[in-house]
């Protein structure tokens, strides 16, 4: 039985039928490559091909065994839209356990104000898995990141393979990219403050943005050990490049930004996200086209 005790209505709707298809990103492919490094004993290594493709809007979680990337889809076949339409727009996942072998997922969220999920994250935590996202108000043409309404980042709770409850977490013109990382019980929520131009980091209860950078765009923050590492990206000489700051006091100081991923062979790489992997720190990045117009 694939329905949960949510709602009757997910049982009448059913889960038959609703088949991932981000099998189609997965591996090498010209469109939008997703690249996967590596810190080793000697430095960052980046694997020689692409692990996935035609995807944009990378997000990336843990849980005990498996790295979850959650990413927008750019490769044809994105989901049925009777069932877009029917239960909710769909959340596509690419997981691996092991980083050779990679499995298509997805999860459709359900939502009473039909709101459309994007820069999607997964975070896992003894409270339940959940994820965390930018929701838009389904219908509005154009970029999202350019909606004049006011920007609206929520969590949902997965049940089954359905995304349930959505809770507001922030809210404020221009938000977009939530990159939550608990500290020490306290959740610091890194976001994009100004589409392309700035980013921020949010705390306290109601949460509010705290701190700024600006130049930066699209954080994603990792724990390594103690320190905090604070990714983003940022455009060089006319190239996509990930950047990173650290914190070794919980976010309350950080150093200045440098660029330690290799881009040697490749047309720069943005979106970065990352995490510790069975003990390896590893980010991925996708190539994309600067100012290429989001899903």
């Amino acid at each position: 039985m694939c329905a949960s005790m949510y709602s009757l209505m997910l049982i009448m709707m059913g889960c038959w039928g609703d088949q991932p298809v981000a099998d189609a990103a997965i591996g090498p492919g010209t469109d939008r490559p997703v690249w996967l490094f590596e810190k080793t004993t000697t430095g960052w290594q980046r694997r020689p091909d692409p692990v996935a493709h035609s995807v944009s809007s990378l997000g990336l979680g843990l849980d005990s065994s498996r790295l979850i990337l959650t990413a927008q889809c750019f490769w044809g076949d994105c989901g049925s839209e009777a069932k877009r339409a029917e239960i909710g727009p769909p959340v596509h996942t690419i997981t691996t356990t092991d980083l050779q072998t990679f499995e298509a997922g997805m999860l459709r969220l359900v939502d009473p104000e039909d709101r459309v999920p994007i820069d999607t994250e997964y975070r896992s935590s003894s409270a339940g898995d959940q994820i965390w996202y930018y929701g838009t108000e389904a219908g509005t043409p154009g970029d999202p990141a350019d909606h004049r309404a006011t920007h609206r980042i929520y969590s949902a709770r997965i049940e089954k393979n359905r995304l349930v409850h959505p809770t507001l977490e922030l809210q404020g013109p221009g938000l977009a990219d939530p990159a939550p990382l608990t500290v020490d019980g306290q959740t610091l929520l890194f976001v994009t403050t100004l589409p392309g131009r700035a980013i921020g980091m949010a705390t306290g209860h109601p949460r509010q943005v705290t701190k700024t950078w600006t130049g930066v765009s699209v954080p994603h923050a990792m724990l390594v050990d103690d320190e905090i590492w604070l990714w983003a990206q940022q455009v060089q000489a006319g190239r996509m490049v990930p950047v990173r700051v650290r914190s070794r006091d919980r976010g309350q100081t950080w150093t200045e930004w440098e660029t330690p991923l290799p881009l040697d062979g490749i047309n720069g790489c943005g979106n970065p996200v990352g995490g510790v992997f069975k003990d390896t720190p590893v980010v991925f990045c996708v190539t994309e086209p600067i100012g290429a117009p989001r899903p």
